[in-house]
């Protein structure tokens, strides 16, 4: 996709879609602000952009290449801002992460990604309606907006989580079979998954609310401690999500525990019911010549009617006492 290019001017108010040529003249005038927008930049677009505003060799380089966890590195034009996004694949019911690295200078913001973000494109929507708030105010404030929105987008995933151990706890209480434990095991995978993600970014936005960083004025260090606030209460509650998953799949144990004791409990007493007729019919299953009762009229029936009122006593009694259900 091509960079997105958003120039603010005091007096003068916003400008987009600039080429780097045009930037170029533009970079040395004082009351200009600069944000660069990269989506899935090419290699060269970097690099042009790394001349144009003069980024060290290694910031350039970790703006081409993924990092893999967030991080800070401070330069002598510059911070460099690996911030980590968690995406939810709602057909799946999967996470991936996300990479956003942000470039912040004196007077210029460059963004990459790799893939859309929400947090980029609501702080477009934002800019748009507001250049003079955002981008008149300092690229720093325009970061501190994009983590803001980062930050609030995970908390819409979280409401994502705790809908699916809504479902989870209902499927678990209404029919506790394999296919609930399936989705207990993916759900917490999935926490486990997005506390790696998230967790440590936690000592990122703490830096950035209380270090005197360079680049980042002192007073906004109170904005970021809200977002730090944020931040640390989605980890404590991806924390208890992930303690009431093992409940859950500990209930479910149980409740498939239970419900096998109900199993065996019901094929005993049927057994027990079972083992006196069983024991009558062995007697007359005997090969012997002088049986009384085999020469009696009466003989069957009057077995059969004992083999029944045992069998029947025994299904009462087991009843009343609450064996059989």
């Amino acid at each position: 996709m091509p960079l997105r290019t958003f120039v603010y001017e005091e007096g003068q108010g916003l400008l987009t879609d600039l080429s780097l040529p045009e930037l170029a003249t533009k970079i040395g005038q004082t009351g200009v602000t600069f944000w660069i927008d990269c989506p899935r930049p090419e290699a060269a677009e970097i690099q042009k952009m790394g001349e144009l505003f003069n980024l060290h060799p290694l910031a350039v380089e970790d703006l081409l290449n993924p990092q893999y966890r967030p991080k800070i590195d401070t330069y002598d034009n510059g911070l460099l801002i690996v911030l980590r996004d968690a995406d939810v694949d709602r057909i799946q019911k999967s996470l991936s992460a996300l990479e956003l690295d942000l470039f912040l200078g004196r007077n210029f913001l460059i963004t990459v990604h790799t893939e859309r973000m929400e947090c980029i494109e609501m702080a477009l929507a934002r800019l748009t309606s507001s250049a003079a708030r955002i981008l008149g105010r300092g690229p720093d404030y325009l970061a501190h907006t994009i983590i803001d929105l980062l930050v609030d987008d995970n908390l819409q995933l979280l409401s994502w989580l705790d809908e699916e151990i809504g479902e989870l706890e209902e499927a678990i209480f209404t029919n506790p079979d394999k296919a609930a434990l399936q989705q207990a095991a993916k759900l917490r995978k999935n926490i486990v998954y997005l506390q790696r993600v998230l967790g440590p970014q936690l000592e990122l936005i703490r830096r950035l609310s209380g270090d005197e960083l360079p680049f980042i004025k002192k007073s906004l260090r109170v904005y970021f401690r809200d977002v730090y606030d944020n931040l640390a209460r989605i980890n404590d509650l991806i924390f208890t999500y992930r303690e009431v998953i093992s409940t859950d799949m500990a209930i479910h144990q149980t409740l498939i525990s239970n419900k096998l004791n109900e199993i065996m409990k019901t094929l005993t007493v049927i057994a027990t019911i079972f083992l006196p007729l069983t024991f009558i019919a062995s007697i007359y299953g005997m090969n012997f010549h002088f049986m009384p009762e085999l020469d009696s009229p009466w003989g069957y029936p009057s077995v059969l009617a004992l083999m029944f009122f045992i069998g029947g006593g025994m299904f009462w009694w087991f009843k009343r006492r609450g064996w059989f259900e």
